[in-house]
Formats: structure tokens, sequence, C-alpha cells
């Protein structure tokens, strides 16, 4: 799936590029390109899209009064008529300012009694245990912006931000309403509207919304004279893992050892690095683990694990580390569609070699999972009678198997819970991995097995790529039985690399005796 060329693509502010990167918004007006839209993106939009229309449908039909302007003519023209006339509930509206620099295209506006406000649709849960104060109502109740106080997930302000920027385009227009609240809902159950307030006692998304389109008018300005150059550098941050120009903006940074490439590092924090003459990962790397320059010891090591591209003990190297090593060895892991388990990979390790077990369901069905269910539990059983420890990576496999033995009602022979089971007989590599390893980019198992010269055969290897896989098998497309069981009998062979490496990093004092100490600075 290919997108189109991107030059001035989108010279109005709309709400998809709120709170964005200001380097995207420039390459998304200024620097041409055409993307290739990888399968598992395409999904997430198929997914996104299918979720909101659903989730409208059942609106519609709650609110009979409800209006939709449909896509063609002029929408922002219509929009205005219907506000005009008090729609209750307005879908599809499109909003826009005087100047014609700031759209906004709510997934619906809501009458409260005095003017609009805005409500957005989200795939994902938006519920959360902290974060900003939100009152909660039901779908069928959507006009109540005092519903049971609830909080809105931290993590997610960006869908507050868009909504925000709707209610500011409502403002401008008069047709906001004098409550000052914005509307989203998410994924959670049961479904359910959360109203957060616009003004806080911490702070204000009107002023970090105002902050913001000052600081993109003034990148977009900047591009019309220098459309070569963003007038904001490149800096590495979480949002990079879902941007068109991430490869771009990495080889920028690569090429000057840029410190936001390090985890935990921001563009304010170099900055502040930058003051005190430290402009580069190397440099980060040689300062004393004492420096008063960095938060903690942790960003200089791993620094230092960056710099010398491998993993690096966190003790002094003295003694062999502490890993399991047992005549026999099962490496396990599973794979999930929807929060179901489908296949559950075990690789057996003994004198003979390794041996891959897969235990598959490729129904997709809760009777097809409960049978796979029932005969993991029966091999896990005889691995724990027999002493046989079992590695996996984090506590993905725990969560999924307790969650699935509750909903079927099965249980682990004598143990009194999976996680009993897991706490006396498994083994967390990645919990392995953090307590004795610096890695120079996280824990995450894609990163750590390509540290100790495994490959995965797909090029595209991912728990969300294999969710696409599994959903085209569903489909028909029997080829991708075989790519499930390669990728699953990869993970498992993975942790098993993991292992084989530490043990043979070995000077003859044991295993991990060999791979050089975070603490020996500049290494031998």
């Amino acid at each position: 799936m290919t997108s189109p060329a991107r030059i001035a693509r989108s010279l109005p502010i709309g709400g998809t590029d709120i709170d964005r990167c200001l380097t995207r918004i420039h390459h998304d007006r200024f620097t041409p390109a055409v993307f290739e839209i990888d399968d598992v993106t395409a999904r997430l939009f198929e997914a996104g899209n299918a979720y909101e229309d659903d989730v409208l449908d059942r609106l519609r039909s709650l609110y009979p009064g409800a209006e939709t302007i449909e896509p063609g003519g002029d929408t922002t023209e219509a929009t205005l008529r219907a506000m005009d006339r008090r729609v209750p509930i307005l879908f599809g509206a499109r909003l826009e300012d005087s100047t014609g620099t700031r759209v906004g295209l709510p997934d619906m506006l809501v009458w409260m009694g005095d003017g609009y406000a805005p409500v957005d649709v989200k795939n994902h849960l938006v519920v959360g245990s902290s974060g900003r104060h939100a009152h909660t109502t039901p779908l069928g109740e959507i006009q109540d912006s005092d519903g049971r106080p609830a909080r809105f997930r931290t993590g997610r302000t960006r869908d507050l931000m868009q909504a925000t920027h709707y209610w500011a385009l409502l403002e401008g227009l008069g047709h906001a309403s004098s409550g000052r609240v914005v509307g989203v809902i998410g994924s959670d159950e049961p479904s359910q509207c959360l109203w957060v307030s616009l003004e806080d006692e911490h702070s204000s998304l009107i002023e970090h919304l105002d902050d913001y389109l000052r600081e993109a008018d003034t990148t977009i300005s900047h591009g019309f004279a220098h459309p070569d150059q963003p007038m904001i550098p490149p800096a590495f941050k979480p949002e990079c893992d879902q941007c068109p120009w991430t490869d771009r903006c990495v080889d920028e940074l690569q090429a000057i050892d840029d410190p936001t490439l390090l985890r935990g590092v921001s563009s304010s924090d170099r900055d502040r690095l930058l003051e005190n003459g430290v402009s580069t990962i190397a440099e980060i790397a040689s300062l004393d683990l004492a420096s008063d320059l960095v938060g903690s010891s942790t960003l200089v090591r791993r620094a230092r694990a960056y710099t010398m591209s491998q993993l690096l003990r966190s003790d002094n190297g003295r003694g062999p580390l502490p890993l399991p090593d047992e005549p026999i060895e099962v490496d396990f892991d599973i794979e999930t569609y929807q929060g179901r388990i489908y296949l559950a990979g075990l690789m057996i390790t003994d004198a003979s070699g390794s041996r891959f077990e897969p235990i598959a369901d490729w129904s997709g069905t809760p009777d097809g999972e409960r049978e796979l269910l029932v005969e993991l539990f029966a091999r896990l059983d005889g691995f724990a009678r027999a002493n046989i420890p079992v590695f996996h990576w984090t506590d993905y496999e725990a969560n999924l198997l307790s969650a699935g033995a509750e909903r079927h009602g099965l249980a682990l022979g004598s143990f009194p819970s999976v996680s009993a089971w897991f706490d006396g007989h498994a083994v967390d590599l990645c919990a392995w991995s953090r307590s004795h390893l610096t890695s120079p980019n996280g824990y995450s198992l894609k990163v750590i097995a390509p540290l100790c010269g495994f490959e995965w055969r797909d090029d595209d290897p991912g728990g969300r790529q294999s969710e696409v896989w599994f959903e085209a098998l569903l489909e028909g497309a029997e080829d991708m039985r075989q790519r499930l069981l390669e990728y699953n009998e990869d993970d498992v062979a993975a942790q098993l690399a993991v292992r084989s490496w530490v043990r043979g990093q070995d000077d003859g004092s044991g295993p991990g005796t060999g791979i050089p100490s975070v603490l020996t600075w500049p290494p031998a």
C-alpha cells in the first residue's frame, strides 16, 4: 500500500497534526516522498476506522435526532447551518477558522445546552488508574458530562489535545459550550465517554494548545523560506516508532552520535548536556557514573553499551553469572490474536539437541483455545514434576495464561494458580538480563537476541505482524500457517541463543566471565 507524495500536503493545521513532532510538521509539508505503508500499519488504520464506524453506528441508533453531514459539497458551511439549528448530535462535521489556517474533523459534536462539545473516538484504552481527572458516562447519556469520577489514561494526552483543538475552533465560531469540556470514547469496556475539563489544578489544555500552535506556525513559516532544512533539528522520541520519516531522522542522528538515540534522553536533556560540553553518546559514556550531568548512573551505563554496540556486564565482571544450567531446559513463547491464545511454542533442549514442539489451534475459536490450554497445562505440569526449568521473556505468558485459565475454568495441576506455577518453575529471561546485563537500547527480545548473534528468518518479525498473518490465515491464506510456526520457533530459539551466548562468554571461570564490565571505562 502506497501513500501519495507529500509536499505542501496540508498547509492548514488539522487535528492529526496537533502535538506532533515539529520536525515531522515540516517534513509532512515540505519534503517530497512516497511511502510504502506496511501491513501492520494498514491493519491498525483499518481496525481504527472499523471501531469508529461501529461506535458511531451505535450512537446513531441511540439518538434518532442525530444528523450526519455527508462528504462532498461545502461540509464546512453545512456544519455551520446544522449548529445554528442546534442539532443534538452531529457527525461528519468540518470546522475551519476565519483565516483558513486551522481545520478540524471531530468524530462528533454534542449539544450541551448552550453550545457544542467535541467528542473523538479512539481504538485504544483511555481510562486509567492515574492521569487527568475525568467523568465517565454511558453512551446513552452522552450529554451528561458530570458522570462518575474517573481518570484519563496517562500517556494519551494527544487524544485530549486533538479534542481541545476542535473545541478552540468551536469557540472561534461562537458555538462552543461554556462548560469547557471535551470527550473521548476509547475501547474500554463497557463503552463510555470520558469527559475532561480543559482546565484543572495542574495544567490548562488550552494553554498547552496555544503554545504548540505558536511553535507549529513558526515551524511552517520557516519551512516556506527553508524547505530543505527544518527549523527544529530531529530528536529521537517514542512517537518515532510510528513516524514515516524515522529512517531519515535516525540517519542524521547517527551521523552525529546524537544523545537522544539513547533511551531516556529527551531533546531538553540533550540541550542541557550540550550546555555543559557534552554533545555525543560517546562523551556521555566517558562521564563518571556519579556525574551530576546525568540523573543516574543508568544513562552512563547505557551509553557505554551503545558506544561498544554490545551487551555489557552490569557488575565488575568477577565470577560467573548465575544462569540456570540444567540437563533439560525448555523455552516457551505464545502467540495471540485479539487476546486469545492460538499457538504455544516449546523448545526442548537436552543431550540430543533442541527440538521445537508447538501446540496450536488454527480455528481462532474459544473451544480451540480451551483445547490448546488443556494440552499446554498438562505439559507445564510435567515439566514442574521433573524439575525442568522453563524460560520465557517478560510476564506476558504468565498474564495471558492466567487470563485464559480464568476464561475456561482451568488450572495447572496441584498449583493454586498459574502465577504460582511461574513463580516456582519458570525463569523470566528478560528480568534476568535486566539484572545482569546492560543493553544499548532496552530489553526487548528483538533487541537482545541480535546482540547475541541471533537473526529471525522473517524480514519483519513482531507480535503485531503475527496478528496480521493469523488474520490472513483465517481468511484462507494457508501459507501463513508455516510462517507463524517459523516465527514462534524463532522466538524460542532466540531465548536459547541468549543463554548460549552468555555461556559462551567464558574466560575459564564460568558463564559470562568474558563479557566486558560496564564499570571498566575506557574498555581495554
